[in-house]
């Protein structure tokens, strides 16, 4: 198990010790009061639906969502449940995995590479041979490739949409989690925070002028969410503790978070920002109990139990799918890089109702 994953297993802080008195441990039944294992159930069957994966409509037409996927299978193993489907699911990844990186290295996209290398480690499969590519060396090789500074990954193929901060950090964190390569390089960590705000903040696009701050309006919680997570696991704990604490300060009345100042809360940035805070050690008890008020209970339809609505208001299936893929390893309490399948049993719970 990854070091990182191992420690994050046995620490009991004042935000986990309180989330798992909210949230106790998943049965290995077919039926649980777990909300965590919920959604999991929830998920697992979404993707059995769809031959192992989750899909993503447009004009009327559904094609494979290998991102999404993917996330499915990261909340999947944070609630310890259905590992039946997330095997499958990932054996799916595995296939698909060429088309899912655009390309073969260096041309491939490296958030791509840097999500399926953090669902290898989960499922604990080699990330060196992940359907028979080399993730690590695939991340490795995006670094300064096209022309970009040292330390940024991007596909030199495609430079004006594979790069930005939320994809610098998730190359960051999946490196720095995964005992299968050497740390990411100083270059990469580097380059990572020098995108920070001057508020602690980060934006999605990347800035060329750092020596110019951020505009307030383009401060982002999901992406800042997925750089204080990518640096605490490098090891820049002061720049991740400035980037929770502004995350902490954005934090709405009604306890969850928008994405961007102001917002209104929904579910994958109350996701988001609840694992950055967890992975800082803070409280984040108020956001997951506003997850846990989304989630559909005993009074929904059958179908719809466990799943997570993205908003206030009623339920729709596209966006709770969406939501539930980021807030179901919220809900267990483990940011990205604690979490592991570990001790996770094989059935698909359904709420216990």
């Amino acid at each position: 198990m990854n070091p990182i994953r191992r420690s994050a297993a046995v620490a009991v802080t004042s935000g986990v010790a309180v989330a798992s008195l909210l949230l106790p441990n998943p049965a290995s039944a077919s039926t649980t009061t777990n909300p965590a294992a919920a959604a999991a159930g929830f998920l697992a069957r979404h993707m059995a639906a769809n031959g192992h994966h989750l899909v993503t409509s447009f004009d009327g037409k559904a094609y494979p969502d290998y991102g999404l996927t993917a996330d499915a299978i990261l909340s999947i193993d944070a609630a310890g449940a259905a590992q039946h489907e997330a095997k499958l699911a990932t054996a799916y990844l595995e296939r698909e995995v060429a088309n899912y990186l655009g390309g073969t290295a260096p041309n491939i996209y490296p958030g791509s590479a840097a999500k399926l290398l953090l669902v290898a480690e989960a499922q604990h499969i080699n990330p060196q041979d992940f359907g028979g590519v080399d993730l690590v060396g695939a991340i490795v090789g995006t670094e300064g490739a096209g022309g970009a500074p040292a330390g940024e990954f991007q596909n030199p193929m495609d430079t004006d949409f594979s790069a930005s901060v939320l994809v610098q950090s998730l190359a960051v964190l999946a490196l720095a989690s995964s005992p299968a390569t050497a740390p990411p390089s100083a270059s990469a960590v580097g380059f990572l925070a020098g995108q920070q705000c001057g508020n602690g903040a980060f934006q999605v696009a990347i800035r060329t002028d750092i020596g110019t701050d951020c505009l307030t309006s383009d401060n982002d919680v999901d992406t800042t969410a997925y750089a204080v997570q990518a640096l605490l696991a490098a090891g820049n704990h002061a720049a991740a503790n400035a980037g929770a604490r502004w995350i902490a300060s954005q934090e709405r009345g009604d306890s969850g978070w928008g994405e961007t100042p102001g917002a209104t809360s929904e579910a994958n940035s109350t996701a988001l920002a609840v694992q950055a805070l967890l992975a800082t050690h803070r409280k984040a008890n108020p956001g997951i109990r506003w997850l846990v008020s989304h989630q559909e209970g005993c009074k929904a339809k059958v179908g719809r139990r466990g799943a997570i609505r993205a908003q206030d208001g009623k339920y729709v299936a596209a966006t709770a799918i969406r939501a539930t893929t980021q807030a179901g390893a919220a809900l267990a309490a483990r940011p990205l890089a604690w979490i592991d399948k570990g001790g996770a049993t094989p059935s698909a719970p359904t709420l216990k109702c």
